[in-house]
C-alpha cells in the first residue's frame, strides 16, 4: 500500500514537472515569437523596419543581378509634418503615421515590401520589373503618382482632417555598379530635389542631383563654419519719405567667407532654409537688430528710426517663434514698434491658418509687419484683409522701368491707392535715378517711402550712420 502510494506521487509529480516544462517551452517559444517579431517590425506601424529592409534589399540586388533585372528603391517623406507633430502634438502625429502607413500599403502590390525608417520616412523595395527599364520607369511612375494620392487624401485625427503630401526619391538597380549604401543614397538624393522643386511629386535620381547635393553639402558645411566663425554680417540701407528726411532702414544679411569672400545672398539663403540653420541666423539677425535699435534709442538723431529685417517662412513656423522674438525684444528693452518683420506672398500662400494667429501676437505686441516683393507672387487683396500687414514693399521689377513703362506706372499707382485704403504704408524698392523718384512721387506723393541706391547701397552701420548724420545735415545722401 505505501509503496503504491510512492509511485501515484512519483506520477503526479512528474506529471507536474511535464506540465511545467511545456508551459515553460511554449512560453519561451512566445517570447522568442514575439522577440523576434519585433526585431523585424516598426513598433509604431507594424511595419518592417529598417534592419529587414536593407536584409532584403541585399538579396532582390543579388537577384537583379543574376536574372538581368531591374529593381527599386522608393523613398517617401511626408511634407511638413514637424509643422502638424508640433501644432497637433506627437500623439496625433502617431497616429496618422499609422493611418498614412495602412493607406501607403494598401497602394502596393503585395510583393512590395513598405518599411518606416523612422519619422515620417518610409521605403518600399519594388523588384522584378523585368529586363526592359522603359517599362520598369513606367511601372514606377504610375506607382509613385498612386502613392502620392494615397498620401494627399484628408486624415481623420480625434475629429479633425490633416492634410498632407509627400515626397517620393526613386532610385533604379540593375546591374553590379550600385551597392546598399549607394541605392539607398540615391533615393534619399532623389527624395530631397523633389522637396526642393516644390514637394508633393516624385523624382527619378541621376548623376546631376547627386552632383547638386554635394555641391549642397559644401555650402551647408561652410555656412556651419560661417555661423562659428561670425562671418555673418548686417549692412544698412535708408528709407526716405518724399520731403527728403531718413525714416527708416533696411537691415541686410551678409556673409563674408573666409575663402569666397562676400558671398551675395542668393547664393546662400536658400541652403541655409533647406538645412534649417535659417533658424540661428535668424536668432543673430534679431539679436544684432536689437543692438542697433538699443543703440539708435539712446542717440536723438536715430531714436525715431524703424528697422526691417527679413524673416523666412522656416523661422516664422518654427513653434514658440513669437513667444522668441518678444523675449528677446524684451531682453534689450528696446521699442518693439520700431521693429518691422518683412516676409514674402510665399508665406502667407501655404501656411494661412496658423500664420494669423502668430501674427497677429507680434503685431500686438507691437512689432510690424511688411510684405516683401509685393506684386512678384499671387498678390492677392485678402491678404491684406486677413493679415496684419503694415507695409507694402513694391517689387524693384515694376521700378526699374516707370519712367516710360505705362503700365508699371498704373500697376504701382493701383498697389499704392489699394494699400491707402487699408491704411497701409508703402516702399518702392530699387530706386535708382532722380527720374525714377520724381514719376513716383507723381503717382505716390510725398508720403510714399522710397529705397535704393538713389540715397544709398547698404552700408556697414558705422558708415550707414555717419551716412545718415551727413544726410540730416544735407537733405540727402
Amino acid at each position: 500500500m505505501r509503496e503504491k502510494i510512492k509511485k501515484q506521487i512519483l506520477h503526479n509529480l512528474l506529471l507536474e514537472v511535464s506540465k511545467r516544462y511545456d508551459y515553460i517551452m511554449t512560453q519561451n517559444t512566445r517570447i522568442f515569437e514575439e522577440t523576434s517579431y519585433k526585431a523585424i517590425h516598426d513598433e509604431l506601424t507594424d511595419l518592417y523596419n529598417r534592419f529587414y529592409f536593407v536584409e532584403q534589399l541585399k538579396k532582390a540586388v543579388a537577384f537583379a543581378r543574376r536574372h538581368n533585372n531591374y529593381g527599386a528603391v522608393i523613398f517617401i517623406d511626408l511634407d511638413n509634418f514637424k509643422v502638424i507633430n508640433d501644432t497637433a502634438g506627437h500623439k496625433a502625429g502617431d497616429i496618422l503615421l499609422q493611418l498614412i502607413a495602412k493607406k501607403l500599403r494598401a497602394a502596393l502590390r503585395e510583393e512590395d515590401l513598405l518599411a518606416r525608417f523612422g519619422g515620417d520616412e518610409f521605403v518600399i523595395l519594388v523588384d522584378n520589373l523585368g529586363e526592359d527599364q522603359e517599362r520598369a520607369v513606367d511601372m514606377l511612375q504610375k506607382m509613385s503618382d498612386k502613392l502620392l494620392a494615397s498620401v494627399s487624401y484628408g486624415h481623420i485625427v480625434d475629429q479633425k482632417v490633416y492634410q498632407i503630401t509627400a515626397s517620393i526619391g526613386i532610385a533604379l538597380f540593375h546591374d553590379h555598379t550600385l551597392d546598399i549604401d549607394d541605392i539607398l543614397r540615391y533615393a534619399d538624393s532623389a527624395m530631397y530635389e523633389a522637396k526642393r522643386k516644390g514637394k508633393s511629386r516624385a523624382i527619378f535620381f541621376n548623376p546631376l542631383i547627386e552632383e547638386r547635393l554635394q555641391r549642397r553639402f559644401l555650402m551647408e558645411t561652410s555656412i556651419r563654419q560661417g555661423i562659428d566663425e561670425e562671418e555673418f554680417f548686417l549692412v544698412y540701407q535708408p528709407q526716405v519719405d518724399g520731403n527728403g528726411n531718413v525714416v527708416g532702414a533696411e537691415a541686410l544679411l551678409r556673409w563674408n567667407n573666409a575663402e569666397r569672400g562676400i558671398v551675395p545672398p542668393a547664393d546662400f539663403i536658400a541652403f541655409a532654409e533647406e538645412s534649417r540653420m535659417i533658424i540661428q541666423i535668424g536668432e543673430w539677425t534679431l539679436h544684432e537688430a536689437c543692438r542697433t535699435l538699443l543703440r539708435w534709442q539712446r542717440d536723438p538723431l536715430y531714436r525715431d528710426l524703424k528697422l526691417s529685417i527679413n524673416c523666412s517662412a522656416i523661422e516664422f513656423m518654427e513653434p514658440g517663434f513669437d513667444q522668441k522674438v518678444m523675449q528677446v525684444v524684451s531682453s534689450y528693452g528696446v521699442a518693439p514698434e520700431r521693429l518691422t518683420f518683412e516676409i514674402t506672398e510665399s508665406l502667407l500662400m501655404t501656411h494661412q491658418a496658423s500664420l494669423t494667429s502668430v501674427m497677429h501676437r507680434l503685431n500686438a505686441f507691437g512689432i510690424s509687419i511688411a510684405l516683401d516683393d509685393f506684386g512678384t507672387g499671387y498678390s492677392s487683396l485678402a491678404y491684406l484683409k486677413n493679415f496684419p500687414i503694415h507695409m507694402l514693399k513694391i517689387d524693384r521689377s515694376f521700378i526699374e522701368d516707370i519712367v516710360f513703362d505705362s503700365s508699371d506706372q498704373a500697376l504701382v499707382k493701383a498697389i499704392i491707392s489699394v494699400a491707402r485704403d487699408f491704411g497701409i504704408d508703402v516702399v518702392a524698392e530699387g530706386v535708382e535715378n532722380p527720374e525714377q523718384e520724381t514719376t513716383l512721387r507723381k503717382i505716390g506723393g510725398k508720403e510714399l517711402i522710397v529705397q535704393g541706391y538713389l540715397y544709398g547701397k547698404p552700408l556697414p552701420l558705422p558708415v550707414f550712420e555717419e551716412s545718415l548724420h551727413k544726410g540730416f545735415e544735407a537733405k540727402h545722401f
